[in-house]
């Protein structure tokens, strides 16, 4: 059957225009119907920046996932969707969670193992060069902090900008930002000032109504005594014009600490890096987090099996989150230590980009035609120096060298949207910053998993990982006991034979399976 998706497009500078746009629509349209899918829909941002993921259409597209009316978001390349590696592994796992998948016209990823790994490459080298261009911008934005110029965005409530990009005072709105302080500073709230806003039809400098989060950071902002700051790395005072005295603006500092409060019930979100990829051994269920509180209040993560939690048959113990999201992570980094597993794997993801990266059939068609017109100039010449000169040929001449022109410019304008080629140490570079992930931090705790763990099959004394390649011998299997968890001690190792269902699927989708088990005299698994 056919698949409906849809198509996001976008250009983010000066130096890319309208057909940029139209190029990466036409160009996802005969990717669709290369395979069968059906568009419903096209996103477009123009002139929007790939350094964040605040872009309207964009997030309208994900909006939209929700609804389940397509599966599949068609994208000219990785960096099209966002040039931030966690931004790009969130927005992905939010359409995931709807059942969409992101697919690359200029860049073949296959679904399959190596094209997990392949794709956490491109993130990063889509991450490398947008960090790269912030570099360069940042240069210019640096210039001109030291002239305490303006940079950029909305300014505060009672500034406006200069000819020369100064700041200067806006006479209509200093005079109330400067009550603003004043009331604050005399007792009055938040909520009174916010109120009094309102029925005054005072906005704020977007010319929308002041709230409890922009109030307050207004009154937080050092620029309204006349401190100009730029990151970490410029911080002038009496550098521009100030609306409120320092008095009063420390003692505006002083009573926003006092009237702090804490919220009865702090946001608590816990995010489960296994979903998806953990099932149940017993059922084939996927495991679900979901969080418990202990006998003395403490709040728990779990994650239990869907069709126990839905009144199923199956009988399989939740598992606590915190032993077994520690122990992937441990598994996986041992993996990528061991130096010869690590060179199969970039070999393996080596091979499969170059069985992916197959030469631009567009970009060859262009150069042979290029070729058959230069040896069309180079015979004319030939008849020419001959004697044979006539207008026709003449004509014929300018006309073929346009053409070479045209061709020339469309061949470096397709190598250059083809990005960098990649090469082996490229791939073993980012693949190797991959052992420098800190457990510690959340983002490289789900980069890891995201990347190289495919699934995990989780029974009561026993688990099977498998990861995301596949080198050329059998499986490795160890047995761990609960003292080796406890005391970590050297793992023993013998041979587990795996189900015959299993075995099948291991075949069949040459994958390498690594498989351990935690065994007791219970029974019982450590965490279960």
């Amino acid at each position: 059957m056919s698949e409906n998706a849809v198509v996001y497009a976008r250009y983010s500078s000066r130096r890319q225009q309208e057909q940029s746009i139209e190029g990466q629509l036409a160009a996802a349209k005969k990717y669709a119907d290369g395979k069968g899918y059906t568009i419903i829909a096209e996103y477009c941002d123009r002139a929007k920046t790939g350094r964040n993921d605040r872009r309207a259409e964009f997030q309208r597209m994900l909006s939209d996932c929700t609804k389940r009316k397509f599966s599949v978001i068609i994208v000219w390349k990785v960096d099209r969707f966002g040039r931030n590696r966690y931004e790009i592994a969130m927005n992905k796992a939010r359409a995931k969670k709807y059942g969409v998948r992101v697919e690359y016209v200029a860049e073949n990823i296959s679904p399959g193992p190596e094209g997990v790994i392949l794709e956490s490459v491109l993130e990063g080298l889509a991450e490398y060069y947008s960090l790269q261009l912030s570099q360069n911008v940042s240069r210019g934005k640096l210039e001109s902090a030291k002239k305490h110029h303006v940079i950029g965005g909305f300014l505060p409530y009672g500034f406006r900008a200069a000819s020369d990009k100064s700041y200067e005072l806006d006479p209509d709105q200093a005079p109330i930002a400067r009550q603003i302080f004043a009331k604050y500073a005399a007792g009055e709230t938040v909520s009174q000032l916010l109120i009094w806003l309102d029925e005054s039809g005072i906005r704020n400098a977007r010319g929308t109504k002041f709230t409890k989060t922009t109030l307050p950071r207004m009154l937080k902002d050092e620029r309204y005594i006349g401190t100009y700051t730029f990151k970490d790395i410029i911080r002038d005072e009496d550098a521009i014009p100030a609306i409120v005295d320092k008095k009063t603006f420390q003692k505006v500092q002083i009573m926003l600490k006092k009237n702090k409060r804490m919220p009865s019930h702090a946001w608590d979100y816990t995010e489960y890096l296994l979903t998806g990829k953990l099932f149940c051994g017993h059922c084939g269920s996927m495991m679900a987090g979901m969080s418990g509180f202990g006998k003395l209040g403490t709040k728990y993560g779990y994650y239990v099996c869907s069709d126990r939690r839905h009144g199923g048959s199956c009988k399989k113990k939740n598992v606590r989150q915190d032993w077994i999201e520690p122990l992937v992570i441990e598994e996986t980094m041992k993996l990528l230590q061991d130096e010869d597993l690590f060179q199969q794997i970039v070999d393996a993801a080596w091979s499969f980009y170059q069985e992916e990266a197959a030469a631009n059939e567009e970009i060859d068609a262009m150069a042979s035609e290029l070729h058959d017109v230069e040896k069309g100039i180079s015979n004319l010449v030939k008849a020419m120096e001959a004697g044979a000169i006539s207008d026709a040929l003449v004509s014929r001449l300018q006309d073929l060298e346009d053409q070479k022109a045209g061709l020339e410019k469309a061949i470096a304008q397709a190598e250059l949207e083809a990005g960098p080629e990649l090469t082996r140490d490229h791939i073993e570079f980012f693949l190797f910053k991959f052992r420098e992930k800190d457990p510690e931090k959340e983002e490289d705790r789900k980069a890891l998993i995201d990347t190289f763990v495919n699934s995990i099959y989780l029974y009561d004394d026993k688990m099977t990982m498998t990861f995301n390649y596949r080198p050329g011998g059998t499986g490795e299997m160890k047995q761990i006991t609960l003292s080796d968890l406890n005391d970590g001690v050297r793992l023993s190792t013998r041979l587990f034979h795996a189900d015959a269902a299993f075995e099948h699927y291991v075949r069949t989708r040459c994958f390498f399976v690594h498989k351990y088990a935690a065994v007791s005299e219970g029974g019982e698994v450590k965490g279960m």
